[in-house]
């Protein structure tokens, strides 16, 4: 992690108390940074929290990112039972519970609580820098139910987060997690009221030491890295590297909508993407520089934080559009958005930097029965299929990488998209059939059928053919290439495919279209 002004290999060895300087706006975080045998206190701004947490190091001379402290994952804990108590280091407030191993050993385990906030709520520079305004959330979002199951977030005109970030799956789920669960959002809006109430001030500045309270979440596991004391087993951890099973109420579809957001052309491949304003490297954060607001967000590359919910949430950026309803008269609906075509606090007019944000969130909320529900027609076709004797059918789930400037490995919501791979073995050969999710109706593609004359060469070829598909503008790969893995046909969807039911005639027609494609009387 690169950090301008801050000496090379050096350390955060604790992250302190807040303040502000009582003639400036920026709220900012007191570190201690050791380099060699030499520790000295910096600040940083609040809004740089993403990137912050003990014992990371920043600067390294040869470019290798390392993780320091002693590995320790906590499994199937709850945080209702936790304690407060108070950092030795930097004496800021903790969190302090007991957990039994395995073996029956109690170790008695201390998170700062900065950190845990940080592993919860602190992905992005918005959430950070507003963590202790205590009715930003309520200003600049308003949430509606439009329909069972599904909730719709009103982004507001007020808003000062930047729309680039709805263009992340991973983004877009911990706001809807921030914003619409009881639960989290109680916890992250603690902060202000914390704050407000804890706050102090001196004749040059404000100062504050961090606190929250956490949610009440049960079950979740933790990877943390720290510092055992065998002596006394209490364990301190420096880092959490990742969350898992986190609990949610959160209905199975979120939308969000911005009047801001705009349709783009189906299928664009071309970038949009504007070219740093006088930055010397897009991975250093500068907090000498302002950013400008008419600049389109950076990301800042940063350790990455592994985050996962319990139960997968599906989010999608929508557009409202003028239908006609009863009587003649204008009703309104919402439908899909094409995507939209370095400093991390909030842009200003005159800012000298591009803007920024962090990209270490790494979501691996299991999301695979979300995906496959993009492939509900062609799965009734298999589900056919599967039922003749002598044929063994087995799935897989591929994600379209991303290549060069395209954009086609998304789907116009703002999520992956991914192809389904199903293998067929009958008695005598073995097939793959692979189907691309259209369901954005980004364009019509066929099904692809190979009769493969080796299954272990086509598998070292299958990150290749995904990346041949994008290059092409989600076309299949040339006959001539795709002839190496075996005998090669492919299949037309029948009209009407989204409405398709088990025992249509439609269905019956495709699957018989099928069995001829593989040779299946």
């Amino acid at each position: 992690m690169k950090v301008e002004y801050y000496p090379e290999n050096s350390q955060i060895w604790y992250v302190a108390h807040l303040f502000k300087f009582h003639n400036l706006k920026t709220w900012n975080i007191d570190l201690c940074i050791k380099s060699g045998q030499q520790e000295q206190v910096l600040h940083t701004r609040l809004s740089n929290l993403p990137a912050i947490a003990k014992r990371r190091f920043i600067n390294p001379t040869d470019g290798q990112a390392r993780k320091a402290g002693y590995p320790f994952n906590l499994k199937n804990i709850s945080t209702s039972n936790w304690q407060v108590g108070t950092d030795l280091e930097s004496g800021g407030n903790t969190f302090v519970f007991d957990y039994i191993q395995f073996n029956d050993t109690t170790i008695t385990i201390h998170i700062p609580q900065i950190e845990f906030a940080r592993v919860l709520f602190f992905h992005n520079a918005y959430l950070a820098r507003n963590c202790i305004d205590q009715s930003i959330l309520s200003r600049e979002f308003w949430i509606q139910e439009v329909q069972k199951n599904s909730i719709l977030v009103n982004i507001l005109p007020t808003n000062s987060l930047s729309l680039k970030t709805f263009e992340s799956e991973s983004q877009r789920r911990l706001l809807a997690w921030v914003l619409i669960d009881d639960n989290a959002r109680a916890s992250y809006e603690s902060i202000a009221k914390n704050f407000i109430k804890g706050v102090k001030q001196t004749q040059d500045k404000k100062m504050w030491c961090f606190s929250f309270n956490p949610p009440n979440l049960e079950d979740i596991s933790l990877e943390t890295t720290g510092w055992l004391d065998k002596k006394t087993n209490n364990y301190y951890v420096y880092e959490i590297l990742g969350i898992s099973n986190i609990p949610s109420s959160l209905s199975q579809k979120v939308q969000f909508y911005s009047d801001k957001f705009k349709v783009g052309k189906k299928g664009s491949t071309k970038s949009n993407s504007a070219k740093p304003i006088g930055s010397k490297d897009s991975d250093t954060i500068d907090d000498q520089q302002e950013p400008n607001i008419d600049t389109k967000l950076k990301k800042i590359e940063i350790p990455t934080t592994s985050f996962s919910f319990a139960n997968a949430i599906e989010t999608r950026k929508v557009i409202k559009k003028r239908v006609s309803g009863t009587k003649g008269l204008e009703a309104e609906e919402y439908e899909e958005l094409v995507e939209l075509d370095l400093s991390a606090d909030e842009a200003i007019v005159d800012g000298t930097a591009c803007q920024a944000d962090f990209s270490g969130l790494d979501d691996d909320s299991d999301v695979l029965e979300l995906y496959m529900q993009r492939f509900e027609a062609f799965k009734l076709l298999i589900k056919r299929l599967s039922k003749h004797p002598a044929i063994e059918c087995t799935e897989r789930l591929h994600f379209l990488p991303a290549v060069g400037r395209s954009r086609l490995h998304r789907t116009i919501d703002g999520n992956k998209r991914s192809i389904l791979e199903v293998r067929v073995k009958t008695d005598t050969s073995q097939f793959v059939i692979l189907e691309i999710d259209t369901s954005d109706n980004s364009k019509p593609v066929s099904t692809l059928i190979i009769k493969v004359d080796d299954i272990n060469t086509w598998n070292e070829h299958i990150d290749e053919v995904l990346k041949i598909i994008v290059k092409r503008s989600l076309r299949w790969p040339k006959i001539n290439y795709l002839k190496k893995f075996g005998t090669v046909r492919t299949l037309n969807h029948p009209q009407g495919i989204l409405e398709l039911t088990e025992d249509s005639e439609e269905i019956i027609s495709w699957q018989h279209r099928l069995n001829q494609a593989l040779s299946i009387v």
